[in-house]
């Protein structure tokens, strides 16, 4: 490969469009492995749906059923009371009232994932194994993105590119873990339980049951869009440390930094109450600071290092 000094702009787009063919081959074999292990996938992005409607179901307030009163009742009317029972243990969550109990405001009805349409089920099946392709070979993808950015470079600033690669990869993946385990229960709870609140007649009427093709979408972006967002501090050192940015106007701007992620935050939550923005938008936040934080502490050693070489210009032993 070309020196950096010598490379034109033909050179450095022919080195993008190698590594843009490098990250979609590696893409590509992510997005094959997804779709060999397709259902295990999909189980285990439902399970966090199934999750936050049990937890809904155990904090849900109980309501109690009046006594009724006692009726005199012939054997045949007995048996189907018995019949109806046992059809409704056979079938969980499923609880049609029996004659002359009163109707229960504290059963909840079981969530589905609808399909919606015959060809639903192919194209969510394409779409999430995109999405779990990527992020699966995130690690190819990125090297190949700090790869392209080292070319422009100066060595020392080259150096810094593959030093903090495997870093922005376990941000990565970080993100999207901390998505998958921490947020997408309590954010689908959060989208259910207003509708599970609506009782008419004791009766719960509205079905929390979603489309396919909404909630595997919104699972698969928002894990990748959170992968990104941890990408923060990285970015902030990174213009900070090649001078892009002077880390000085980075932290200056911080107000306005703020304020541009927490309008992120309001329109990527998929609720409105503000303690789910808030959960959204404070590690954003902080992710700034630390990169903040780790460019001013780069940044003073570089200058200690610099009033050593000073010191001791050729290096000779003071000791």
């Amino acid at each position: 490969m070309k020196q950096d000094a010598e490379m034109g702009l033909a050179d450095h787009l022919m080195e993008l469009r190698r590594r843009v063919i490098l990250a979609l081959l590696g893409t590509v074999v992510g997005v094959t492995i997804c779709g060999i292990y397709y259902r295990e996938l999909m189980t285990a992005l439902v399970s966090p749906y199934m999750a936050a409607y049990a937890d809904l179901v155990a904090s849900a307030p109980k309501e109690a059923t009046p006594p009724s009163p006692p009726a005199a009742t012939t054997p045949d009317k007995r048996l189907d009371q018995l019949e109806k029972r046992l059809a409704a243990i056979e079938s969980p969550g499923s609880f049609p009232p029996v004659e002359g109990e009163a109707p229960r405001a504290d059963r909840f009805p079981p969530p589905r994932l609808i399909q919606g349409s015959p060809l639903a089920s192919y194209s969510v099946l394409i779409k999430l194994c995109i999405y779990m392709g990527l992020i699966l070979a995130s690690p190819w993808v990125i090297y190949q993105i700090w790869a392209f950015i080292g070319v422009g470079l100066l060595p020392h600033e080259r150096r810094f590119a593959y030093k903090y690669g495997p870093a922005s990869f376990l941000l990565f993946i970080g993100g999207a873990a901390l998505f998958y385990f921490l947020l997408l229960p309590r954010f689908l709870a959060a989208l259910m339980s207003p509708a599970l609140d609506v009782v008419v007649m004791g009766v719960r009427l509205i079905d929390p049951s979603l489309f396919l093709n909404d909630y595997f979408t919104f699972v698969g972006v928002t894990m990748l869009v959170f992968g990104a967002a941890f990408q923060t501090p990285l970015v902030v050192l990174f213009l900070a440390r090649t001078g892009i940015v002077p880390l000085r106007t980075l932290a200056r701007q911080q107000r306005f930094v703020i304020l541009i992620m927490v309008v992120v935050a309001a329109i990527i939550t998929p609720t409105v109450d503000p303690i789910s923005m808030a959960v959204m938008a404070l590690p954003l936040i902080l992710l700034y600071e630390i990169g903040l934080l780790l460019a001013w502490m780069a940044e003073r050693a570089s200058r200690r290092r610099e009033a050593a070489d000073l010191d001791n210009p050729h290096g000779e032993d003071l000791g």
